[in-house]
């Protein structure tokens, strides 16, 4: 609870500051939230207090030109320390999905913007995506996936696609698009924008299934629901949770403003100005948000919203 207190009141404090300074302080809160995650899922706290003494992440300098770009800025995470661990609970899979240095485990902040849903608009905009290669399928409005009980007597997941997210009039999901659609699923021959999980559960396996299908979606922490369908990936970074990316794109850009002001004015006056201002201002709420949903797995939404 000390750690978890120590984020919401950096939370606060991040709210009083401008761009130039904010990411300082919202790194400080994710990371004592992570920290305060870590102890909470953990059993053995002693050896968990161990991770903590270390951030677990730091800047790639293999790069000797001054970056000017995302595309120049990287990322590298280390074996052991706070994002490590944080990020090896979300998903055991961590290890595949983002390499060590010794395994050329590097990424760019750009490339690991571009798998962030809150900032995909903004993403898109910038970097001129075409629609075939954006990362996420929207779900219908205000709809989040939901299990039901199947012709087959066994629980099933059911997604309901965005129709008017397709071109208008649209029959069917484009070929191009359906081939992206994750494994896990089919797509239901009475409505050809709903999708089924093709394994079926009884009730009490429901646990293993929210382990399995979770990382399939994205939410955007918004005043309605706005869930997502990520698209089949063999692209490690993305596939990594989003509350590591997040964590560490915050991280880069807290030592930016530390250590190489001049640098975050450079970026701040370039033409991913916009990008940027964006993560920085919904970066914390949405960590925050989606976090108290995986300790609770509970959806948390806004209060006064219907």
């Amino acid at each position: 609870m000390f750690y978890w207190h120590q984020a919401e009141n950096f939370y606060k404090a991040s709210k009083l500051l401008p761009i130039e300074s904010a990411p300082l302080t919202m790194y400080y809160s994710m990371l004592n939230a992570a920290k305060a995650y870590i102890l909470y899922e953990s059993e053995d706290v002693e050896h968990a207090l161990k991770a903590l003494g270390s951030h677990g992440l730091h800047e790639c300098k293999d790069n000797t030109d001054a970056p000017s770009t995302l595309a120049d800025i990287y990322i590298e995470r280390d074996d052991r320390g706070v994002f490590y661990c944080f990020s090896h609970l979300l998903d055991e899979k961590f290890d595949e999905l983002w390499p060590n240095k010794k395994n050329n485990g590097k990424y760019s902040i750009k490339e690991l913007m571009g798998v962030l849903p809150f900032v995909h608009s903004a993403y898109i905009a910038t970097y001129s995506v075409k629609r075939k290669d954006e990362k996420f399928l929207p779900l219908s409005s205000g709809v989040i996936p939901t299990y039901y009980y199947c012709s087959d007597k066994k629980i099933h997941l059911i997604v309901d696609l965005q129709k008017s997210y397709f071109k208008r009039n649209a029959t069917s999901i484009p070929n191009e698009i359906s081939e992206l659609i994750p494994d896990e699923f089919t797509i239901n021959q009475n409505n050809a924008f709903e999708l089924v999980s093709k394994d079926g559960y009884r009730k009490a396996d429901i646990g293993n299934a929210y382990r399995k299908y979770r990382r399939l979606f994205s939410f955007i922490s918004a005043e309605k629901r706005l869930w997502y369908l990520n698209k089949k990936s063999d692209i490690g970074y993305e596939n990594v949770n989003k509350l590591s990316v997040s964590m560490a794109i915050m991280h880069r850009f807290s030592e930016i403003v530390r250590y190489k002001p001049e640098q975050m004015d450079v970026l701040l006056n370039g033409k991913e100005n916009w990008l940027i201002r964006e993560f920085v201002s919904l970066a914390l709420d949405q960590f925050i948000d989606e976090l108290a949903c995986e300790m609770t797995k509970q959806e948390i939404m806004q209060s006064r919203i219907k």
